[in-house]
């Protein structure tokens, strides 16, 4: 069993901006004005990210003030849709 101590945690929701030394960056919504915000995190150590998901929405948990994992957001109504038509499939 892994035991893992840490302070804090919490994540972030937005877009993938950039990857690069050990950064990452990611356009939000800045919660007291509503527009785009660009926040820079460091990532943790050990952390590797999937190039293919720059650009897309991500969800970034962040441990003790660094990125401790990045995880693509599914699209919303078109990701239920293809999967409601894949059910509804018989042949």
């Amino acid at each position: 069993m892994l035991v893992v101590d840490f302070k804090e945690a919490s994540f972030i929701e937005g877009r993938l901006i950039r990857v690069a030394r050990k950064k990452v960056e990611i356009e939000l919504d800045d919660e007291e004005t509503g527009e785009p915000a660009l926040a820079t995190v460091k990532l943790a150590d050990g952390v590797s990210i999937d190039l293919s998901v720059v650009g897309e929405k991500v969800r970034a948990v962040i441990v003790d003030g660094k990125v401790a994992r990045v995880t693509p957001i599914p699209v919303g109504p078109l990701h239920h849709a293809q999967a409601s038509n894949k059910v509804g499939i018989q042949g």
